[in-house]
């Protein structure tokens, strides 16, 4: 979702429209979402034919401040995932310990609290994200060499796999196998997320096994 020059303030028929569009909304949808009779009504806000009631500008103000928190925390995600950025902490003992992957478990549960109250607020259907492991199909158990990579909070299989082709190497590319073109090279877990509160914080686990999807290399 492009969120360049999202406007904090909406309050003329341009910044309705600029924010509108950020929210990938039509018209209708921006109707539903505010309990406007339908997209005739939003398309005057927007020509300047009617004044914008101030309870739609909040609304759309708040979802405007929801994508901006988003932006931030995937710019945080993609530098932790890409190795740009490490995160750590100092034990008692002076030694730097590497907090990486317990903070990107804790910006992926930031990121889906986010996407599920911004789709309350936009009235759209919420998703459901999932645990996702790939395997090889053979493990080669080699020094250096992974045999199993995870993501904690993706919606769906595809997205899982765009994941592991920009941050894990895979830059050839993967897609969903069909079995009947012989055996797979990998295979997708989807899991369920487990969340446990410790502290102030919650870690993620993988839960209950839900689908194994055959993968290979396109």
């Amino acid at each position: 979702m492009a969120r360049d020059a999202l406007p904090g303030i909406v309050r003329t028929p341009a910044e309705l429209r600029r924010a509108r569009h950020a929210l990938r909304l039509s018209a209708g949808g921006l109707a539903k979402m505010v309990r406007v009779e339908d997209g005739r009504t939003v398309r005057r806000w927007e020509a300047g034919e009617r004044e914008i009631p101030g309870p739609v500008s909040v609304l759309m103000e708040t979802a405007m401040d929801f994508l901006g928190q988003l932006e931030g925390i995937e710019q945080q995600l993609e530098m932790l995932r890409s190795g740009k950025m490490r995160s750590g902490s100092m034990s008692w003992g002076g030694k730097r310990i590497d907090t990486t992957e317990t903070d990107v478990a804790r910006l992926s549960q930031a990121k889906s609290s986010l996407e599920s109250a911004l789709a309350i607020l936009t009235r759209q259907p919420s998703r459901e994200v999932n645990w996702y492991t790939l395997k090889r199909a053979t493990p080669q158990r080699e020094v250096g060499v992974k045999d199993e990579w995870f993501v904690p909070t993706e919606i769906n299989p595809e997205a899982a796999l765009a994941y592991f082709e920009k941050y894990e190497g895979f830059g050839e590319g993967l897609e969903i196998h069909d079995d009947s073109d012989g055996p797979a090279e990998f295979f997708l877990e989807r899991r369920e997320v487990l969340r446990t509160q410790i502290g102030m914080q919650q870690k993620l686990r993988a839960g209950t096994l839900i689908e194994t999807i055959p993968v290979r290399r396109i």
